[in-house]
């Protein structure tokens, strides 16, 4: 009787929980999902067997548009209003959110990365995340006994994201490390007048540390060592607007810098999309980065089973709420430097079922 009388609670309160939400205001939700349209060059070889029913019912029964392609971070940008600076300043709001004060300097990224030879090119194989502090404090101490003298600092607030300052602002624009990872190194270097200069102190960050016995010591222990570091997201601490958005869910660290300096309350991503529905947010922002980072691993197989996962675990939950009116309307954006798709359906939208759903492939010219 006792776990009867519980069931029996517990369905009282869901009942009472949805009555609630639907007394508030509208629930909106938008996933943000990079690389759902793989990037071009792979082909339509990750397509192969994709069944997608519950994103194809929401493509193809949504209000879709083919937009300019858009990296999730300038989309993200866009999103709380970061200016550009010309480029766009999150690394400032990156060590401000890994608790750091930038106070009134430039700041760049510096992500430890190692670079792997590939015939006549080198490419940016990999971000080295797992440094302990005490490895992370030596060689950022190496790199400003080189680096001091020019007027540059090296920061490690944490051991896996490190940051440079300079009290000069340079005529730069930078590529997020995301986007140039699995890739040659020479087609994203930094842009602008000042970019020789920089590119210098990248060259002589190399020497500096892959010479470094951290790094040594590493190498003969069979882990992973950066051999170089990745200059990114330069400016000076910008004012950002609040976003329509009251949660942002899941992200790496883009997001979770954006959220905090906008006040928009983050999480960590759950396994599916029912604690969203339960969360009764008035806009869900939640960021899916599984299938990228599946491709920036090469992952292809895991690119193929996260989407997926996506599929079921997230997309069909939530069209099953619009259509018992738990949520009014749901977005998506798959986006990445070849493709951005956005898409939002509401229930009324649910009810064009002449349009049958496409394979995704064909969304992203791939068939």
């Amino acid at each position: 009787m006792c776990h009867i009388a519980g069931a029996l609670a517990h369905a009282r309160r869901k009942a009472n929980a949805k009555l609630q939400r639907q007394d508030e205001l509208p629930m909106h939700c938008t996933l943000l999902i990079p690389d759902l349209l793989p990037p071009s060059d792979l082909g339509a070889g990750p397509f192969a067997d994709l069944r997608v029913p519950y994103i194809g019912t929401l493509l193809a029964r949504g209000e879709t548009t083919r937009c300019p392609p858009l990296a999730t971070e300038d989309w993200l940008c866009g999103q709380f209003d970061v200016p550009t600076q010309p480029d766009r300043p999150l690394a400032a709001l990156m060590l401000q959110a890994d608790g750091g004060d930038p106070l009134h300097y430039y700041w760049l990224c510096a992500e430890p990365v190692h670079l792997r030879v590939d015939r006549n090119r080198l490419i940016v194989a990999a971000r080295v995340a797992d440094y302990t502090a005490t490895e992370a404090s030596e060689l950022v101490a190496a790199l400003n006994r080189n680096f001091n003298a020019d007027g540059l600092e090296f920061i490690a607030p944490t051991p896996s994201r490190w940051y440079v300052r300079t009290a000069r602002t340079p005529a730069l624009t930078t590529t997020p490390l995301t986007q140039a990872l699995n890739r040659s190194s020479t087609h994203h270097l930094p842009q602008g007048a000042d970019a020789l200069e920089w590119h210098g102190v990248m060259n002589e960050a190399q020497m500096i540390l892959h010479t470094h016995p951290v790094n040594a010591e590493r190498a003969a222990r069979g882990m992973a060592a950066a051999n170089s570091i990745w200059l990114w997201g330069g400016g000076t601490l910008p004012a950002i607007s609040t976003p329509s958005y009251t949660t942002a869910w899941g992200g790496g660290p883009v997001l979770r810098a954006l959220a905090l300096a906008a006040g928009v309350a983050r999480c960590d991503l759950p396994a599916n999309s029912a604690e969203l529905l339960t969360a009764a947010d008035e806009h869900a922002l939640a960021a899916l980065d599984a299938p990228a980072d599946a491709l920036r691993d090469g992952d292809l197989a895991g690119w193929h089973d996260r989407v997926n996962t996506i599929d079921k675990d997230w997309v069909r939950p939530l069209l099953e709420a619009l259509r018992a009116k738990e949520l009014e309307q749901l977005n998506l954006v798959a986006c990445n430097h070849d493709n951005r798709l956005e898409t939002t359906v509401t229930r009324a939208n649910l009810g064009r079922f002449w349009r049958r759903p496409r394979p995704l492939a064909s969304y992203a010219g791939q068939r």
